[in-house]
């Protein structure tokens, strides 16, 4: 059973469907490292703790710590957990001057596979959203969903954060039917006094991140998720360039419902992992190491997987792992922690998901959704498994495996899920994504 919580209005015109957080490429201990579940939490892990939990214990613990061991610890920054350059964005984006913090705002938001595929130019009196070509995944996104649905989610960021600075931002999507990658123009002007919950919306952007650790075994309020719904378009609908039916929430809290969609969830993930071209698309945009973030400050890193604080360090001072052993941490992820703990599902319901309008106007809403989650003290973690198998076997015109199965759980008509994603009380705190520099991306 689900129900359905409607958004405002969608937007004027036209990621792993929405931004898939969760795609492959993670990272699994190596073995003999006992799982992350298994292990007790230790809110600040030691050099001791940590070489202990890798095996390294007794009289060897202070020589390993100050050999190849303790370096490495050290450069895949171990101790400093999102600290550092890639990660300046997200304390200092508001304190960017004019127009540029706005900015800031939508580089933060979510996206497929932290790819940031997007370039901006800002004035005084607008700013404007490109496409970034260079930075896509056709093969896991092969007709561009969630591209569109993360473009979406900037352009929330930014009004929200114009909103919370008593300015009016209207969204003009595709100004130029000649320029498809001119995805929006965003014109400011003065508008009214920002009202709490747009000023709760807009701080939240600071800290929202895709919490991939285990949930706690509590429901979450059926008032609750009203009103991470409620509220998101009630005033100034028009920023977001309003037109037509909008986008909706439709929330699979049910136990047997929950159930039969992590099953379909747990299915979507090994179909990706045996189709080694995706994989292998994916793994590209893994980040393996220190060096790797300062150098690309995109993609996933073990940082976000989702780990107690204990096996994260273990991770990052044992060898990478290979593209095969992180799907397989992926997919047992997967079926133990992210489906297993969801204590909801969100869908992103519009009319067409082959729509563009449809797929702006559903990321404007899940982003609105993730920050209300954030200010409410929400876990949430993408999910986009299903849509991007549905998408892989039309690009290859195989048979669809999963739209009616999935559209039957959720009640509505196939071609209507636009993106998911799943939502908890959370057990761990996540960690920040690295982002791009501001003049890397145009500013």
């Amino acid at each position: 059973m689900s129900r359905r919580s409607r958004s405002g209005r969608a937007a004027s015109e036209p990621d792993d469907g929405v931004p898939a957080d969760g795609v492959p490429g993670a990272q699994a201990p190596a073995d003999g490292v006992p799982d992350g579940e298994a292990v007790a939490d230790a809110a600040h892990p030691t050099r001791r703790t940590v070489l202990k939990a890798i095996g390294i214990g007794g009289g060897t613990v202070l020589l390993a710590g100050t050999g190849v061991v303790g370096v490495r610890a050290e450069r895949n920054g171990v101790w400093s957990v999102g600290e550092g350059a890639p990660w300046q964005l997200w304390s200092t984006w508001q304190d960017a001057p004019g127009t540029t913090a706005l900015v800031a705002a939508g580089a933060l938001a979510a996206n497929p596979h932290n790819l940031q595929p997007w370039s901006w130019a800002a004035a005084d009196d607008g700013i404007d959203l490109y496409d970034d070509p260079t930075r896509a995944m056709p093969l896991g996104d092969p007709d561009g969903r969630e591209r569109i649905v993360g473009y979406g989610c900037a352009l929330a960021n930014v009004v929200l954060a114009a909103r919370a600075r008593g300015l009016r931002a209207q969204v003009q999507a595709w100004p130029d039917p000649a320029e498809p990658g001119h995805i929006a123009h965003i014109a400011l002007s003065d508008g009214p006094a920002p009202d709490a919950r747009e000023q709760r919306l807009a701080a939240a952007i600071s800290h929202r991140h895709s919490d991939r650790g285990p949930y706690q075994d509590a429901a979450v309020d059926a008032a609750v998720l009203d009103d991470l719904v409620s509220g998101t378009a009630d005033r100034g609908t028009e920023d977001l360039g309003a037109e037509g039916p909008g986008a909706e929430v439709v929330w699979v809290t049910e136990p047997a419902a929950r159930a039969t969609l992590g099953d379909l969830y747990v299915e979507a993930t090994a179909a990706i992992i045996a189709d080694e071209p995706v994989s292998v698309e994916a793994f590209s945009w893994f980040r393996n190491d220190r060096a790797q973030i300062e150098r690309y400050r995109d993609g996933l890193t073990l940082d976000c997987q989702g780990m107690s604080p204990l096996m994260l360090a273990a991770a990052k001072i044992l060898p990478a792992q290979s593209r095969t052993s992180g799907d397989a941490y992926w997919l047992k992820s997967t079926r133990q922690v992210h489906t297993a703990t969801a204590a909801a599902y969100g869908i992103i319901r519009v009319a067409d998901v082959g729509s563009a309008t449809d797929r702006l106007a559903g990321g404007q809403l899940l982003q609105q959704v993730h920050l209300a989650a954030t200010d409410a003290g929400l876990g949430l973690q993408h999910l986009n498994q299903i849509g991007e198998r549905v998408d892989r076997d039309r690009a290859l015109g195989a048979t669809d495996q999963f739209s009616e199965r999935w559209a039957q759980v959720l009640g509505i008509p196939a071609g209507q899920a636009l993106v998911s994603f799943r939502l908890g009380h959370p057990t761990r705190t996540p960690h920040p994504s690295p982002r791009r520099t501001l003049t890397s991306i145009g500013v």
